[in-house]
């Protein structure tokens, strides 16, 4: 094995270019990233190896020097117990709950620990690698808070409590709940983030909930009372006469919940015409424009 060429870089790099080639391949072909593919594990192993022989100035010298072969490297890490991180495989139940490393950041935690691993053995204390978990929740639970049960890989059940007014992203931490410490230290924590599945028709904006509403144009003349759409239940609302498309009414105390208040609805108003216009509403309508004609482009 030629370390440089595995690595991709020319034998005159520098320590931090060799370091940043490995971290920037242990990435790519990382198992846990790319949990299944035997071939791309392979490549990791011989990626950790190459590492291993010119990772740092004293392994670099003496490989350079002919002194390194791979027999010794094997033998260093058998006699030392190294292993990566650990895998895990992806939840089956229904895709809901997902094992991920939360993308860049939770992928250089890994790869931090990987190196404090490296050269000289595991720390004989060393807290555990922190999981991350990824979670479905309905909107509606989003808005009002509920509490999930999720089973972790190892087969642990976890009880999720979703405050109230949870956003999409956010992420919950249980401590200790992550992977085995090294002796006598702490596991790491688990980090539940949260995905919060749209809801048709309700679109949360801050605190609030925004509902559009169709009305007929009588109901937009003459004012109504209809039933509207919350998380909670059907409400009536009043209209008053007069409104036009885009009006909006707010209903109190039927948006996000945060603390011990909620936040609003607001219903935005679309006037509707009929699919098919009546010949009979037409004449109607001809003799009222005529006496009550108005320019909406010329008021507005």
């Amino acid at each position: 094995m030629n370390p440089y060429q595995v690595l991709g870089v020319s034998k005159a790099a520098t320590q931090d270019e060799i370091k940043n080639a490995y971290r920037s391949l242990a990435k790519k072909y990382h198992p846990d990233l790319n949990p299944g593919n035997k071939n791309l594990e392979a490549k990791f192993k011989e990626v950790a190896q190459a590492y291993e022989l010119v990772g740092t100035s004293e392994a670099r010298a003496k490989y350079d020097r002919g002194e390194a072969e791979e027999a010794e490297y094997q033998q260093q890490r058998a006699s030392r117990g190294q292993r990566g991180p650990s895998f895990y495989d992806t939840q089956r139940e229904g895709g809901r709950y997902t094992y991920s490393f939360g993308g860049e950041e939770g992928a250089e935690d890994v790869f931090e620990n990987l190196f404090r691993g490296m050269h000289g053995g595991r720390p004989a204390e060393q807290q555990g690698e922190d999981h991350l978990y990824q979670m479905e929740v309905d909107f509606k639970d989003s808005v009002l808070g509920a509490e999930r049960e999720i089973t972790l890989p190892h087969g642990k059940k976890l009880q999720v409590k979703i405050p109230a007014g949870i956003e999409t992203g956010a992420k919950l931490r249980f401590r200790h709940q992550g992977g085995p410490g090294v002796g006598s230290a702490p596991p790491g924590d688990a980090y539940v983030e949260v995905t919060v599945r749209p809801l048709a028709g309700f679109k949360r904006v801050g605190n609030d909930i925004e509902v559009e509403v169709p009305i007929s144009f009588i109901e937009g003349i003459l004012g109504a009372e209809i039933q509207v759409p919350t998380i909670d239940a059907s409400v009536m609302l009043k209209v008053p006469a007069g409104v036009s498309t885009g009006s909006r009414l707010r209903i109190r105390g039927k948006g996000v919940a945060h603390g011990k208040e909620r936040g609003d609805q607001l219903v935005v108003l679309k006037v509707v015409l009929p699919k098919k216009v009546n010949p009979e509403l037409q004449e109607v309508i001809r003799g009222w424009g005529e006496k009550y004609s108005y320019n909406p482009r010329a008021e507005s």
